[in-house]
Parts: structure tokens; sequence; C-alpha cells
């Protein structure tokens, strides 16, 4: 009932909003552009015994049933007036909606200015369709959607993204967080009729407080190489890169790699990785088709008196099958491995099949 009323109330504004701007703007000088896409997830998946991150007791295996509205499910509008646009995407989570995507652009002649939330020039993931559209963004893939200022320069684009510092594990020396400056992330696309290729970077830097009111400084940087290529019915992409802290830099980590720092009383040992995703997919006739996709990671965890890197990889396959314009089941299958921990345990692993249901309108 509640979730009822807090849709009703979202729909009343954005129709108050709508109902503004096409009175306070002569007609058929906006155009607006409406969409929608319903994705359900219906996956079934198996954790060994020694995944770490087991809700109940952790010496059992456990087997689940996914069957649930896709947390990338969205409503929104593209509008256009002249050299202004925008768009605005409503989301949905387990209890609530949620803003996706809410920006504006302004085409001032050389290039584009971008104000709002939006994805940031780091962006890049395959099409694994599991986890919520999952992309392999925890086994080297990037999701990166944030508030930012950007501006784009024919293939370039420089963005000042909000700051913060991921989401850090509670730490016995840290007592605070101090962001003073905006992330930065820079990309240049060299785009062709049948490949693109994008060298890309990104840079934060923050300081961390201990209970002592000790400041340490902390810097986090990632920088790399994607393309895309497209030769008739086959589609390549891939991504590799290289970075420091970059678990605290805000990239989505996976439940071991997490890329993060070891706090220790009087020092902060920075956590160098790299990582990277590829997938092929072939669209077989204009009802199937089938790709895979692989992605991997590994980071430095170094307790004290130790040096040990931390691993994992991923790895699936689906079967993209196109029923009517707009609708498409996507079967899948995957496996997750996440290595051995610094005292050679095995960390455990996990595996999934099942399909991800789509409508577009």
């Amino acid at each position: 009932m509640m979730m009822m009323m807090k849709m009703k109330k979202l729909f009343v504004i954005l129709s108050a909003i709508m109902l503004a701007i096409v009175f306070a703007v002569p007609a058929g000088a906006t155009d607006w552009d409406f969409y929608g896409s319903v994705r359900l997830q219906t996956f079934s998946e198996y954790q060994d015994k020694n995944m770490s991150r087991q809700e109940n007791q952790p010496n059992f295996d456990d087997r689940d049933s996914r069957w649930d509205l896709n947390t990338v499910s969205r409503i929104g509008a593209t509008v256009q007036n002249g050299d202004i646009g925008g768009r605005f995407e409503y989301g949905h989570t387990s209890s609530d909606v949620s803003l996706r995507r809410l920006y504006g652009t302004w085409n001032f002649g050389p290039g584009e200015l971008t104000i709002g939330k939006e994805y940031t020039p780091l962006h890049f993931v395959t099409n694994q369709v599991y986890d919520n559209d999952y992309g392999l963004r925890g086994f080297g893939g990037f999701f990166t959607f944030n508030p930012m200022i950007q501006v784009k320069v024919d293939g370039f684009k420089l963005a000042f993204v909000r700051p913060g510092v991921g989401n850090p594990d509670p730490i016995l020396y840290v007592g605070d967080y101090d962001t003073t400056y905006p992330k930065v992330e820079a990309s240049y696309t060299w785009a062709m009729d049948t490949f693109s290729v994008k060298a890309f970077g990104g840079w934060s830097t923050f300081e961390v407080v201990d209970f002592a009111d000790k400041e340490y400084d902390v810097t986090c940087y990632i920088y790399g190489v994607a393309g895309v290529v497209n030769v008739g019915p086959v589609t390549l992409k891939a991504m590799i890169w290289e970075g420091q802290n970059v678990g605290l830099y805000g990239l989505t980590t996976n439940h071991e790699v997490d890329f993060k720092p070891n706090y220790e009383a009087g020092d902060i040992r920075d956590n160098n990785g790299y990582g990277g995703v590829a997938s092929i997919g072939v669209k077989i006739n204009d009802v199937i088709g089938v790709e895979a996709g692989y992605g991997y990671v590994t980071g430095e965890d170094d307790p004290v008196g130790k040096n040990h890197n931390d691993e994992a990889w991923a790895a699936y396959l689906q079967a993209p099958i196109t029923l009517a314009q707009g609708v498409t089941v996507v079967p899948e299958i995957g496996h997750y491995d996440y290595e051995e921990s610094d005292t050679n345990a095995d960390q455990g692993h996990e595996s999934y099949f099942g399909a991800k249901w789509q409508i577009n309108f």
C-alpha cells in the first residue's frame, strides 16, 4: 500500500511538471519522446559453502531462486528544444522507485555541456543479464553513473564527478573521511564505421582521519583502453585497465576482491590491481543470437607480514531471443570463482542459470 501511494505521488508530481512545461513553452517548440522498459529476472543460483557472504550459516551450500523485477527497469523521456536537451529516467528498487538519470545538455557549437546524473566517461560493461544486468561490472567492467559536470568536444570528454570514498568497510583506525575535490574523469573515443577505441582515466583524492585526529592522504586512480568491433553479425567488446584503490574510487567491486587499501596503525598501504572484460556476440538471424563473456580482476591483499594478490573471474554464455519488436528473452548460464585468500583458503564459487524477460515500450 505504501509503495502504491509513493508511486501515485511520483506520477502526480511528474504530471504537474510536464503540464507546467507544456503551458509555458509554445506549441511545437519542444520535442518529448517517452519510453519504458520492464525487465524480469528468473534465475536459479547456487553458492558453495566457502562463500564469505552466505546469508545463513556459512558452512552449508546455498541454493535460491531469483524471481523479481529487474532493478534496471525504467520509465522516462528525452527532451529536445533547439540547442537545449535533457532526459529524466526513473527506475525500480526492492522497495521504492529511484531516480536513475536526470540531466540537461547544451550544444554550444564546437561541443556539448552536460549537467546532472548520467553515465561518466569510464562507463563500460558487457551484455551479461544476470543480477540486474550486471554486465561483469564486479569482474572488470565499470558501471559509472553519477552527478557530474561534463564537457564533450568531438570524441573527447572531461567530467568533474561527485566526490566520494566508495563503500569503505568499518575500520578500527578510521574516524572520518574528508573529501575536498571532485573526481576527475576523461576519455577520448576514436570512432570509425566498424570499430571504436576509447582511452580513459580517472583520479580522486581524499583524507582519512583516524581517532587520534591524524590525517592520511589517499589517492585513487585508474586508466585503460576499451574497444568495440562490429563486423557483419559479429560484435567484439574488450577493455583492460590498471589502477590504485579503485574500490574507494567508487567503482563496483565483487565480494572478495575489493581493491581497498589496508589500514594499519600509523600507515595506509595502497591496493594496486588490474583487470578487464571481453565478450563476443553473433547475431545468427533476426530472432536469435549467442554471446559469451569473460571478466578477470586481481588486486593486492597485503595484511601485515604478507604479500598476496587476490583474484576472481567470471564467465557467462547467453542466447538472446527476439519474440517480437521490443520483446526479448535472454537465457543465460554463468559461473563466478573467487579463487583463494591470503591464507590459501578457498573463497568459494557461485553459478547460475535462467533468463531475463524484457518488454520495451
